[in-house]
């Protein structure tokens, strides 16, 4: 039996930590008050998160999706896209320079073991701007490997980043927009808090439907 890395199993807490975390916040805590005191901290406080959003990406497995909401409820809807937008910007180049610099053999240390089979047939699919675009389609969930992916392939990073980074940030002004309007005493906050889980089931049909599809081609080729 294959064993785990030590980063899934920190991406699993990582993720019920924070989840835990929102949950608490909203639940305990009046948001105009919290609200209210992000803003007292100053340019400090988007700096911690656009920080975390990044490591979120170059330590691929450390999932981003419950940071979504918990900008949204700390900032508001517009200042969290903006953070979020320039924390994927820095995690995307940072991640895809990684791969094209350092090597497979340097991202599969930051990657699961699952991601890195995906990774490789990534690398096998992205070589032009048509392929890459299909895998965002289904992989848009799991940025990071798609960004670690297109690094280690030829694609350019112009290319690269002109279609990752404007489809993720339409899909997450989603979770940032629930996040911003979460008010426990209406309930939205479990509805708010299950957007993150239908974007990992999301993933998982993703992720099979592109692995489906690149086993077809090379069966047809064959």
């Amino acid at each position: 039996m294959e064993e785990k890395k030590p980063t899934e199993q920190l991406n699993l807490v990582g993720v019920g930590i924070t989840i835990l975390l929102i949950v608490g916040i909203a639940l305990i805590f009046d948001i105009s008050t919290l609200r209210v005191w992000v803003e007292g901290a100053g340019v400090w406080a988007p700096l911690v998160f656009i920080f975390l959003k990044v490591s979120t990406i170059v330590i691929a497995p450390l999932s981003g999706s419950p940071l979504y909401p918990l900008v949204g409820l700390f900032f508001g809807f517009w200042p969290g896209i903006v953070y979020v937008a320039i924390g994927d910007f820095l995690g995307y180049t940072i991640a895809f320079y990684i791969g094209r610099f350092f090597g497979r053999k340097f991202v599969n240390k930051l990657i699961s073991n699952k991601e890195e089979s995906l990774v490789n047939r990534i690398v096998e699919h992205v070589g032009d701007v048509k392929g890459f675009f299909q895998a965002c389609l289904t992989l848009f969930a799991i940025p990071e490997v798609l960004a670690y992916g297109a690094g280690l392939s030829r694609l350019p990073y112009r290319n690269f980043i002109l279609i990752l980074w404007p489809m993720n940030t339409a899909v997450t002004a989603l979770l940032v927009l629930f996040g911003s309007t979460l008010k426990p005493s209406n309930g939205s906050i479990f509805i708010g808090l299950f957007v993150p889980i239908i974007g990992a089931v999301v993933m998982i049909i993703g992720g099979t439907l592109f692995v489906k599809g690149l086993k077809k081609k090379k069966t047809g080729e064959g």
